[in-house]
């Protein structure tokens, strides 16, 4: 193994997980910075863009003096919601992609010993299956969430490794599911609190960045009447874009804690042998 390069593939406890991770990610914050600047930003910007504009049509159909108008508005504002959300999933899935190509050469080649350009040819395929793997993880949780929220939670957490699973093994989306089911089974409290550590640290810089954007819009009810629509100022909707941006960038800590979980639970079940590696 190459000097100062991190083992992926090794049983670790949860405590190693969270060191290991952000270890990783301060080692190669320059390669990782570029992969997305180039890869992943430009969409990322659109994607704070298309959140302004989503968050500006919901405004508009807010008019606590009509309430009857409002009611009748719910449903277009739950479906941009909807659509929002797709988009968003459809970012991230190109996102996780890209860095999850990124890992599997630094696996592969070593520390150092790839450039760029050489995941780029892997970067179209794995979005598709990123996007394929995220949409049918997202239909799991809003089918759980439908039921009563904690099977939409349990839905999450368990399935939360399928698309590493899905890009590394290779074997359909149906069996990367079913895998990530029997994986996560045997830590699913130890993956289910590193999935809530991950959201906790992402939350906490979109509550940071999201400061001003909060403040300015506390300003901006205080100074309208209560009576006329609320029209915030230009420079508030770029504080939110900013604050939507810079928190779906730091959406690489949690998926950097699922990879390394990933590889140790796939090292627990090596050690089990290989009838309990069947999934």
């Amino acid at each position: 193994m190459t000097e100062g390069s991190i083992e992926f593939r090794k049983k670790r406890d949860i405590s190693e997980i969270f060191s290991d991770s952000l270890r990783f990610l301060r080692a190669e914050i320059r390669p990782l910075t570029k992969l997305i600047g180039i890869y992943a930003f430009p969409f990322i910007i659109l994607y704070g863009i298309v959140q302004v504009y989503v968050q500006k049509i919901i405004l508009a159909n807010i008019d606590l003096t009509d309430m009857e108008n409002m009611m009748s508005n719910l449903g277009p504002m739950y479906l941009n919601i909807m659509l929002f959300s797709l988009f968003g999933l459809f970012i991230q899935a190109l996102f996780i992609a890209a860095y999850y190509t990124y890992i599997e050469a630094y696996i592969k080649k070593g520390k150092g010993n790839f450039e760029l350009s050489d995941i780029t040819p892997n970067l179209f395929s794995n979005g598709l299956l990123a996007i394929g793997a995220s949409l049918a993880v997202f239909v799991f949780v809003i089918f759980g969430i439908i039921l009563c929220i904690v099977p939409g939670i349990y839905f999450a957490n368990t399935l939360s490794p399928a698309i590493i699973i899905l890009l590394f093994e290779r074997k359909g989306i149906a069996s990367a599911l079913t895998r990530s089911a029997f994986l996560v089974n045997r830590q699913w409290w130890t993956t289910f609190l590193i999935n809530i550590v991950g959201i906790i640290m992402v939350s906490a810089v979109n509550f940071v960045f999201s400061i001003p954007s909060m403040l300015a819009g506390f300003t901006v009810s205080l100074t309208q009447p209560v009576s006329t629509p609320l029209n915030y100022p230009d420079w508030y909707w770029v504080l939110s874009a900013i604050s939507t941006i810079v928190s779906s960038v730091f959406y690489i800590i949690p998926y950097t804690f699922i990879a390394f979980q990933y590889f140790n639970l796939d090292e627990i079940a090596k050690e089990s042998g290989p009838l309990e590696r069947l999934p």
